[in-house]
């Protein structure tokens, strides 16, 4: 009597279902990664990974349908028709060759899924391929609805995974597109085996040259070993290309973009290092600035300017020897270093630099000359710190900058008379935190058209027990040389959300942040643990910037910008119309606000330019829709002339001068503002 067979209730081997399970895992994830790859490497390579994506998914699919018909014993005479057999491992291999192709060739339009339809749908054809090469002494029918729903099923998880890895942009969504697409090759698989029926009959004869399992298993082996060692190659480039990105980005990070040279970050990490191997030596830091650059660029453009610097520091570094080092810090400013044991070398060296700054640059038929302004200090006799010293090889080459004669500068106390109070300042402000000597007092920004308190500027006043009041305009500068504004920096920040906190929502604060902190590479991370830490909400910040910091280093600027706004915090740009490219800053990235620098509106009435550029400014942000903030209104004459071209919002003495954090508390409870508060806050606020 014939019994028919269901291929799911039948005997297996599970040891080769596992396996097949396990090569289904692992050639998933091969194909996936590769895929996941080819869509974000440049155009030279993404034919590679396609091409390999495809093969690691094909041998994967026939592998797994393979491996798990030798765990099947139908307990009937069997055996493997050898082209049919080699046929269905070619179909898995083009058919996923195809949908890997489909899938990476577009951004996001619908080929992502239906390069996954076309992978599900070669899995089917591979699988029904595959058994048709599948010789029982019996015969072999289908159930057709399992048979419809298996390839239905496959094209609907391939199409899944192709648009969780294209798609998704986060790990948890990268691991649901290679278990999707393990599902759909063991989905398709096992549903369509349960669909075949074998029915034994003796009669009918199983031909001689079929593979039997052995051959077969030999074969599976060797594909399987191609999907490992495609796996192994993947990582191990995987991990190459990460290394490769990691000192790529460290380099950029490290470097300036147009010279090459050694960036500000670099000299922060060399600097210590240097002088930790001077122990018992001397060491020579050495100021260098760039004279008449100002000049060129203004009379001649930013390109004369770039190639100053370019052909300038290009002869800098083929002069400089071993042990030499040279960076550049700012865009006309430059340091060097070098261990010494006589002075005739430190003086050869600014001898070198001299002659590399002094040569005659040149863009087309244009010729430009330039001159270095030089200053040494020399430890140990100058300091002790990397701070004391470069502020000493600063107020050298700022002598050296006077004296106007291309001479080189050694630290001198006495002859730096009027740098001593720069020293004090730099020594007086790394204890200012600690000593309770900042403070924070807060100007208010008020709606011109709406008539009340948007928030204020928090301004930052440092009392000094030796020094007195000390203005931001001396100590600004010093700190950011030195490096104590990153640490100053994020006092501000803590302190004025500390106290936004305080005042009735959506009342805001505003913290202008230095270029120095701003280009630190943690700076957005810093800026989440202060918001979480003080509890307020990210829209209540709002962070002012200058274009200098566009121009320095855009791209990282533009990056760093980029992270703050994804925080939901507001980005200003402060000192609108003073730089050379503000329009084109404006354009590159998505500034929430403009503030037209205080110099326009002390001389609006008697300079006909500044009225102009006051009108256009309002009316670029009205129809870039950002609103226009204009600073350091002191009259009424001035707001008339704000409120007549209907400027946005005002901060200025005629609508109140800075204020301790208690009056402004007071003032951002009343919240309201009318045009007879503007005396009375006037007073209040004197």
């Amino acid at each position: 009597m014939l019994t028919v067979l269901n291929c799911l209730v039948v005997e297996h081997d599970y040891r080769f279902v596992g396996a097949a399970l396990l090569i289904c895992s692992i050639g998933s994830m091969v194909s996936m990664r590769l895929f996941s790859r080819a869509r974000n490497v440049s155009r030279a390579k993404h034919a590679a990974f396609v091409f390999m994506a495809g093969v690691a998914g094909g041998m994967t699919i026939w592998t797994t349908h393979f491996l798990a018909m030798l765990g099947f014993i139908p307990n009937v005479e069997h055996g493997f028709e050898p082209n049919f057999t080699v046929l269905s491992l070619a179909l898995a291999i083009v058919t996923s060759l195809a949908g890997f192709m489909i899938a990476a060739s577009g951004e996001r339009g619908p080929s992502i899924e239906l390069g996954g339809g076309v992978i599900g749908m070669g899995i089917a054809l591979m699988h029904f391929t595959g058994m048709r090469g599948f010789v029982v002494a019996g015969t072999v029918s289908y159930d057709p609805g399992l048979v419809t729903f298996s390839i239905v099923a496959g094209a609907l998880l391939g199409m899944v995974a192709t648009n969780r890895v294209a798609r998704g942009d986060t790990r948890r969504s990268q691991i649901a597109g290679i278990a999707a697409l393990i599902l759909g090759i063991g989905m398709m698989h096992f549903s369509a085996m349960g669909a075949v029926q074998i029915t034994p009959d003796p009669r009918v004869a199983v031909p001689g040259q079929l593979m039997s399992d052995s051959v077969l298993a030999l074969l599976v082996v060797a594909v399987t070993i191609l999907v490992v060692v495609l796996g192994a190659v993947t990582h191990l480039a995987e991990e190459q290309s990460e290394q490769d990105a990691v000192a790529h980005y460290r380099h950029l990070a490290m470097h300036d973009p147009l010279t090459g040279l050694p960036n500000r970050a670099a000299v922060r990490d060399e600097l210590p290092l240097r002088l930790k191997k001077a122990a018992g030596t001397s060491l020579a830091i050495i100021a260098v600035d760039l004279n008449r650059f100002k000049e060129i660029n203004d009379v001649y453009g930013h390109a004369a300017g770039d190639a100053v610097l370019t052909q300038t520091t290009a002869r800098m570094r083929a002069a400089l020897v071993a042990g030499e080092f040279f960076a550049r810090i700012g865009g006309d400013e430059f340091i060097a270093v070098k261990s010494f044991s006589r002075d005739n070398e430190v003086e050869e060296f600014a001898a070198r630099i001299a002659d590399a700054f002094s040569r005659p640059n040149e863009l087309g038929k244009a010729s430009f000359s330039t001159s270095a302004s030089i200053g040494i200090a020399v430890h140990p006799k100058d300091g002790d710190s990397i701070d004391e010293l470069t502020m000493r090889a600063d107020l050298a080459m700022y002598r050296s900058k006077k004296l106007q004669d291309g001479s080189w500068c050694w630290y001198d106390a006495d002859a730096d008379e009027d740098g001593r109070r720069r020293g004090q300042i730099a020594i007086g402000l790394r204890s200012a935190i600690t000593e309770g000597a900042l403070r924070l007092v807060f100007q208010p920004q008020i709606s011109m058209k709406q008539r009340r308190l948007l928030g204020f500027e928090a301004l930052l006043r440092w009392t000094s027990p030796q020094l007195g009041e000390v203005s931001p305009a001396d100590f600004i500068p010093v700190a950011e040389q030195t490096g104590i504004i990153v640490d100053i920096g994020d006092w501000v920040l803590r302190q004025a959300c500390r106290e936004a906190t305080q005042w009735p929502a959506p009342t805001g604060v505003a913290v202008n942040v230095s270029p120095v902190q701003l280009m630190r590479p943690n700076f957005a991370e810093r800026l989440t643990e202060i918001l979480d830490e003080t509890g307020l909400e990210a829209s209540r910040l709002e962070i002012e910037i200058t274009e200098t910091i566009l121009i320095e280093n855009p791209g990282q600027a533009l990056l760093v910008l980029r992270k703050i706004k994804a925080l939901g915090v507001r980005v200003a740009m402060d000192d609108f119309g003073t730089g050379y490219s503000s329009l084109s800053t404006l354009f590159s990235f998505p500034f929430d606000k403009i503030k037209v620098d205080r110099t326009f509106l002390n001389a609006l009435g008697r300079q006909a330019q500044a009225t102009s550029v006051i009108e256009t400014v309002i009316e670029l942000g009205h129809k870039l829709s950002i609103p226009v903030l204009a600073e350091g209104v002191e009259t009424d004459f001035q707001a008339a002339f704000l409120k007549d071209r209907r400027c946005d919002e005002a901060q200025g003495f005629l609508y109140g001068r800075p204020v301790d954090s208690s009056t402004a508390h007071a003032l951002a409870l009343s919240g309201t503002w009318q045009e007879d508060d503007a005396e009375a806050l006037a007073k209040l606020t004197a």
